[in-house]
């Protein structure tokens, strides 16, 4: 709830915000922006898309290193294809893109590989092959890697030369309100499923001999990815005697259950969110990437040329 009414709070400031900058002489962000269609379905789509791009990076290593109990290296060599294809992949879109000059398909075929690979990550469980896991991140590579490229040509040809400095600034800012809005609120969501999932997964008995202290730390996933800390609970579940030790692999597991019915949410959410990208960039206009917006404009306003006189 705290989320929830902070978002609502934003949001009544952007009203403000946007009510302000329609009356300013010199907008910072100019509200003429927002009413290019092409600038604005790229940044809606671009927003909804780093909910899927931030679960592929915070969560799917905590899924790999919790659930599947992979190591910390090798979760880091499973996800680094992701990683490299990011970087990388931008280059080779840039040099198709300038001989195609069609983009649409390029966005469409993105979107729906992205959209495939976070359903395809939400239906993972423990025992799934680790090679489904490498194609994973390869094809969230692919995908994310090339969208930066697209965008940034796509804004700047659809805006009149005059704005195309706000309209990048608007489209980076974009970015940065997705990637802090996001974590918040993938991270909301794991943590209230993971907290109501491990309220009925934990042993019944166990509160009879646990302390309060000892409870609480329950309530933090992680201890999963370390070594430490599974060892330091395991200590602290030795101190209670022998139940202790048959109480111990029960939480284990009851703490594994609930984190991945938590990740499985923030997953789920990452695949919504990008079919709702997949459906936003099905409605953007293809313009030509040679022509300027100044002179599209001028062309379709310009009169018809008088008919021609016979001789």
């Amino acid at each position: 709830m705290q989320v929830i009414g902070l978002l609502g709070v934003a949001l009544l400031f952007w009203i403000l915000f946007f009510l302000a900058e329609g009356r300013a002489e010199e907008a910072i962000l100019d509200p003429i922006v927002l009413r290019n269609r092409s600038f604005l379905t790229v940044a809606l789509a671009g927003f909804f898309s780093f909910f899927g791009q931030m679960a592929m990076m915070m969560y799917f290593p905590m899924f790999l290193q919790g659930i599947q109990g992979i190591s910390t290296m090798r979760s880091g060599q499973i996800v680094t294809p992701s990683s490299v294809l990011m970087s990388f992949i931008g280059v080779p879109v840039g040099f198709l893109l300038a001989r195609s000059k069609h983009y649409k398909w390029m966005y469409i075929v993105g979107f729906a590989i992205l959209t495939i690979t976070m359903v395809g990550v939400s239906l993972f469980t423990p025992e799934t092959s680790i090679v489904f896991s490498v194609m994973a991140a390869v094809l969230a590579g692919l995908g994310l890697g090339a969208m930066p490229t697209v965008n940034t040509m796509v804004i700047q040809s659809a805006v009149p030369k005059r704005l195309m400095g706000v309209a990048m600034g608007a489209s980076f800012f974009n970015m940065m309100m997705a990637v802090a809005i996001s974590p918040a609120i993938l991270g909301a969501a794991m943590n209230a499923t993971y907290a109501r999932t491990l309220a009925v997964s934990l042993p019944a008995e166990l509160r009879q001999v646990a302390d309060e202290t000892t409870m609480a730390s329950l309530g933090n996933s992680r201890v999963l990815l370390s070594a430490t800390a599974l060892g330091d609970l395991e200590k602290t579940f030795k101190k209670m005697g022998s139940q202790g030790d048959m109480l111990y692999p029960k939480t284990v597991q009851a703490i594994r259950t609930a984190m991945h019915a938590g990740l499985k949410s923030v997953f789920w959410i990452g695949a919504i969110t990008m079919l709702m990208s997949f459906l936003i960039i099905l409605t953007l206009p293809e313009i030509s990437l040679d022509t300027a917006a100044e002179e599209r404009g001028a062309s379709a306003s310009a009169p018809p040329p008088p008919p021609a006189i016979a001789d």
